[in-house]
């Protein structure tokens, strides 16, 4: 990978900040530079209340410039439902087949894009949402902590260290995977 390209992490309202904790630390051991993109210029309220400033849009940010984007999960994406801004940078993800992780909720976003079509994943997401939601091929589901499938990685919100360690993997990154272990 070109390591002048960036990491996109993408923000909107209620996003998980735990989620986004080792994958940040992971992404700065391994020497990329994220870039932190919102739906729009302004100021994005995590779930737990941190407040982040986006540094582009993605109607704004140049994909050429990403080797992958993040997708936190959100414990409430009444919002991004039917987002079609949000529908149509993460096609132009897919279509240039950069590194797209999404944890917990946000497959969600991948399957209301129709990125994940054929591809195996996994979320955090029940059986009885995935069905109410209507746009996950159900027959794909892996009940596992964290699946990759060619460029796509899919994690449940628990497995926020295994999902930062795909994505670095991935990415080539040089990282100490130690240094997350726990210790008791």
């Amino acid at each position: 990978m070109n390591n002048s390209k960036k990491v996109g992490i993408l923000l909107y309202p209620r996003f998980s900040e735990y989620e986004l904790s080792v994958l940040l630390s992971v992404i700065k051991q391994g020497g990329k530079q994220p870039i932190y993109i919102g739906l729009n210029h302004e100021v994005v309220i995590g779930e737990a209340g941190l407040p982040c400033v986006p540094e582009t849009t993605i109607r704004e940010v140049d994909v050429q410039t990403l080797d992958g984007v993040v997708l936190p999960g959100v414990d409430d994406f009444e919002h991004l439902v039917d987002h079609n801004v949000l529908s149509d940078f993460l096609r132009k993800i897919d279509n240039q087949k950069r590194i797209i992780a999404a944890i917990s909720s946000a497959p969600y976003l991948l399957s209301m894009s129709g990125i994940l079509g054929d591809k195996k994943y996994t979320t955090g997401l029940t059986r009885e949402q995935r069905e109410f939601l209507g746009t996950f091929d159900g027959t794909n589901y892996v009940d596992l902590p964290v699946v990759v499938d060619d460029y796509i990685v899919t994690a449940r919100g628990s497995a926020f260290i295994d999902f930062a360690f795909k994505f670095g993997d991935l990415l080539h990154l040089q990282y100490n995977k130690a240094w997350y272990e726990l210790k008791s």
